[in-house]
């Protein structure tokens, strides 16, 4: 036969498979490349040889990093295998116990990236719809404060704009006895319905967690088996747990007692390890080499199928963009992972505990990823500067948009992630981004709202994809937004809100103060001249009222230093009635006021006083109204 002959024969074949081949390696999303050009074979997006990789990273582990640094650890991965894994420092500072490739971090809100893998394996399968509303998922009435009747659905769980608050109680527990099934966790944890669906990006703990649920319910599995079964025992995860008591893997939970965790500043944090009820949302932990084992199999070599999956074009639906921002064509987010921008774009996620912090960064178009983790609380020079220096920071002038002017732009900016209703409303006002303007092309924050941004709260930062200004019908910027929160723009009162509060609570404590100091005097004065009889008129509602407010301020300073992330709503509940009572009594105090006051024979400089101390606690009750500090 001659070789015509053989190719005209064997042409419909070859031209199949030829097909095939190229349908097989399409496993990674095409618009990752528009986020710059791709990296080559043998080199990091920063342009470092993966071949120096090791020594570049060992070179950034400086001795003055290492003086504030508790342990690192960092796990490179290329095109499905990993090429790096190393760690660093010490894992148990005060016991001196190195960490090695053996030693245990918590994930955080990394653990989020299994609850989305799980939903798209269910989709795969048909169990799961992500347009469909999640209350057919659901038991009926599960879900009690709602506010809206627009649906939720999976997609609005994976973009965080499902519409909850943040809720601030109820998230850890500090026994392990104590620690309730993932159902009544979402039930007890339940936020309030703030944003209607769809409308504002707010990061959600409880969505994600619901979303485990939802997954628990269609798999006829609790959620942790769910994950064991499909995600870590496919691809050889056997040091990572995600029971909140590592119920699932005892020996991952003995491994967690030989790390520390600690601050930023490598100080102890006794109290390092909680278990988190709604623990989907956060409560993995486990090597970097098995996390980077899951990395590894989101970014499987070309022509290869991820084990995660049945076929790649689920794995590419889920790498793919589902959010853009506000009005444009700029990815937002990926069925929940994060959208950034380095030298090429990437898709991401960062995670914090009480005491460690990690970051998860791959790019699906070369196949390139890095996972840091430590275990110190919002710590930055690693998991953001090291990925920086790995994956390259993004340049602007390769935007082809209009820059804005941030003369527009500068003002105040208040997080849609907060609590919007409740007693920790007051949290968010305490907290806003504020932005002020360099010059036409740059910003400075004076916080550092996500992950993604430099680890010096002050430092410059370039307008990005990573950012988008949203503009109101009169061509005003009303909204910042990131990829995991929009963030609103204070105007009016509200951008005063925090010092009026400041200047009454000054005003009213200062009054409060000289006035039982001269109810001290007056009463001393009548014991020094032995006056017979009980205090007259209304000197003891005074003294009453004025003690009163001494110790609701009190009561309000314990309240706000206490640990709420770690407190249960039982707990707080006790100050918020304590606050309910105070405000009956200024009523009736002012009741007594308009009864008795014209009748009194005081004297009027003491009159005028029992009225200041009646607008005193009307201030303060006016505060706790205004702030929700009664539920």
């Amino acid at each position: 036969m001659n070789l015509r002959r053989w190719f005209t024969l064997f042409k419909p074949p070859v031209i199949c498979l030829t097909a095939l081949l190229l349908l097989l390696s399409a496993g990674v999303p095409a618009y990752a490349a528009e986020g710059g050009a791709v990296p080559a074979n043998d080199e990091s997006p920063s342009g470092i040889r993966l071949s120096s990789l090791e020594t570049v990273i060992d070179s950034y582990m400086t001795p003055a990093r290492m003086e504030t640094t508790g342990a690192v650890s960092v796990a490179i991965v290329k095109s499905g295998k990993i090429i790096l894994n190393k760690a660093y420092g010490l894992a148990d500072v005060e016991h001196n116990v190195a960490a090695d490739t053996d030693t245990v971090f918590e994930w955080g809100s990394v653990t989020k990236l299994l609850v989305w893998t799980s939903v798209m394996q269910l989709v795969e399968q048909g169990k799961l719809d992500l347009q469909t509303d999640i209350r057919e998922y659901l038991p009926e009435g599960f879900l009690k404060k709602l506010k809206y009747d627009e649906p939720i659905t999976l997609l609005n769980l994976m973009h965080h704009n499902a519409g909850w608050q943040e809720q601030y109680t109820g998230l850890y527990f500090l026994q392990e006895k104590d620690v309730p099934d993932l159902a009544e966790a979402l039930q007890i944890f339940e936020p309030r319905q703030a944003y209607k669906p769809g409308r504002v990006v707010a990061y959600s703990n409880y969505g994600a967690a619901l979303a485990g649920y939802i997954v628990e319910l269609q798999s006829s599995q609790p959620f942790y088996t769910y994950v064991n079964e499909h995600i870590f025992n496919v691809l050889g995860m056997e040091h990572t747990s995600i029971h909140p008591m590592q119920q699932d893997n005892p020996a991952a939970g003995i491994a967690r007692d030989r790390i520390q965790g600690y601050s930023s500043e490598r100080e102890l944090i006794r109290q390092n390890q909680l278990p988190i009820s709604i623990y989907p949302a956060g409560a993995a932990l486990g090597t970097t080499a098995d996390a980077a084992k899951f990395m590894a199999a989101l970014i499987p070599p070309a022509g290869s199928t991820s084990p995660l999956f049945q076929n790649n074009a689920t794995l590419q639906e889920m790498l793919t963009p589902s959010l853009m921002y506000e009005g444009t064509d700029m990815a937002r987010i990926a069925h929940g992972f994060l959208v950034n921008e380095h030298a090429v774009r990437t898709l991401e996620h960062g995670g914090n505990t009480t005491a460690f912090t990690s970051n998860f960064v791959f790019d699906p178009v070369s196949g390139f990823g890095i996972i840091v983790m430590t275990n110190q609380k919002n710590e930055g020079q690693y998991t953001t500067g090291l990925v920086d220096s790995v994956f390259g920071t993004y340049r602007p002038e390769s935007y082809s948009g209009k820059l804005p002017d941030t003369t527009e732009v500068a003002g105040t900016y208040l997080p849609a992630r907060r609590a919007v209703h409740g007693f920790g409303k007051m949290y968010a006002y305490f907290n806003t981004a504020d932005i002020v303007a360099v010059n036409n092309r740059e910003y400075n924050w004076n916080e550092q709202p996500s992950s993604q941004f430099a680890p010096d709260a002050y430092s410059k930062v370039y307008w990005s994809a990573n950012e988008y200004f949203v503009r109101n019908d009169q061509g005003e910027v009303e909204k910042l937004s990131i990829q995991s929160s929009d963030y609103f723009r204070l105007t009016g009162l509200a951008l005063y809100s925090v010092r009026i509060t400041l200047i009454v609570l000054v005003l009213g404590i200062t009054y409060t103060l000289f006035a039982l100091i001269n109810g001290l005097i007056h009463f001393s004065r009548r014991t020094i001249k032995r006056m017979a009889g009980s205090l007259p008129g209304l000197e003891k509602y005074h003294l009453l009222i004025n003690t009163s407010s001494l110790l609701l301020v009190l009561n309000i300073v314990i309240m706000a230093y206490r640990n709420i992330g770690l407190t249960s709503y039982a707990t707080i509940r006790v100050h918020l009635i304590i606050n309910i009572l105070y405000c009956l009594l200024t009523a009736g105090y002012i009741v007594l006021l308009l009864l008795k006051l014209r009748r009194s024979d005081s004297r009027r400089m003491r009159k005028a006083m029992y009225i200041l101390s009646g607008l005193s606690a009307v201030l303060f009750s006016g505060l706790i109204i205004g702030w929700d500090l009664y539920f």
